[in-house]
């Protein structure tokens, strides 16, 4: 089973108006309520596959319950701990006529030691031998080695961990050697320090960083990914298409590569198959990841190359 672990999910609102006219009543056109966070897009993508998982992290008040009925009725299994505060919340007021849009957020929430402590049991609790993604950020409050504590645990249980993070969570889980790593290329510079920008750079800086993990990933936008193991380093090119979603696509390609490696795929084939399913969705509406006859259809057409 493939478990994803997410400590901020998100539920997105987005509403739609002609004009937004102050001092007024303004009727809204369209509105939609989508649950957001890197795992769950990540989530989203192996559902899309065929495949089955379970997502886990904190859910809170009103917006925490439908966020999680939201998942429901997706078809994606949430386990979410509840905890006192609210979920946060994004609302994205866009106006058509003036192709306008604002953004309004509501806090992070802060777990408290209790809830934090029941999350790491469920997490505890996940079967030897299962896959386990870990995405995004540590909220405020909680000790940015939260992650490195649960790779160093589940790795003593032959759990194979698929860490996508950023900054000190991600220098300090990189540390406990996760299974892999998908940082897009400002991450990893950050990580290692460094400059890199073409893959031949991306290779050499990414060499100290495989003495502890097995599976690097490295996205670079429209350029595709680069990805290095013991099996080979490779350069996944996607086809050029035209991008109607910037936000998603780095974790429908983490998507799309654990489904593939968790299915028995070679590390070439699984990152064909991620970068397939990153450039569909960065192609596709903003507010939904890709569909399995984009992915079909773009992963024909992506180009792998050994360097």
């Amino acid at each position: 089973m493939i478990y994803t672990v997410t400590l901020d999910p998100m539920l997105d609102r987005v509403i739609c108006f002609e004009e937004l006219v102050y001092d007024d009543i303004n009727y809204i056109t369209e509105d939609q309520k989508r649950p957001a966070g890197k795992g769950v897009d990540v989530a989203r993508v192996i559902r899309e596959l065929g495949g089955k998982s379970i997502s886990l992290g904190f859910a809170g008040g009103y917006a925490g319950l439908e966020m999680t009925d939201l998942l429901a009725a997706e078809g994606i299994e949430a386990d979410f701990t509840r905890i006192k505060d609210e979920t946060r919340s994004s609302l994205t007021i866009f106006q058509r006529k003036k192709k306008m849009q604002t953004l309004l957020h509501t806090p992070q929430p802060v777990p408290d030691q209790s809830e934090i402590d029941s999350l790491r049991a469920k997490v505890d609790a996940i079967p030897d031998g299962s896959s386990v993604a870990i995405c995004g950020n540590i909220p405020s409050g909680m000790k940015q080695d939260f992650f490195a504590g649960l790779i160093g645990s589940l790795k003593q249980r032959n759990i194979k961990v698929f860490f996508d993070s950023d900054r000190e969570a991600l220098i300090l889980g990189v540390a406990q050697g996760p299974y892999m790593i998908k940082p897009n290329l400002f991450e990893l510079n950050r990580l290692t320090g460094s400059k890199a920008a073409q893959p031949q750079e991306i290779k050499e800086v990414v060499k100290p960083v495989q003495d502890n993990v097995e599976y690097i990933i490295v996205s670079l936008g429209a350029r595709g990914a680069v990805g290095f193991s013991k099996e080979g380093s490779y350069h996944a090119k996607p086809p050029r298409v035209n991008v109607r979603n910037s936000t998603g696509p780095g974790d429908s390609l983490l998507g799309g590569f654990i489904f593939a490696m968790t299915q028995g795929r070679s590390f070439a084939e699984s990152l064909r198959t991620g970068v397939a399913c990153g450039t569909a969705t960065a192609a596709g509406v903003s507010d939904a990841v890709c569909t399995k006859n984009d992915i079909n259809t773009i992963k024909e057409e992506v180009i792998i190359e050994r360097f």
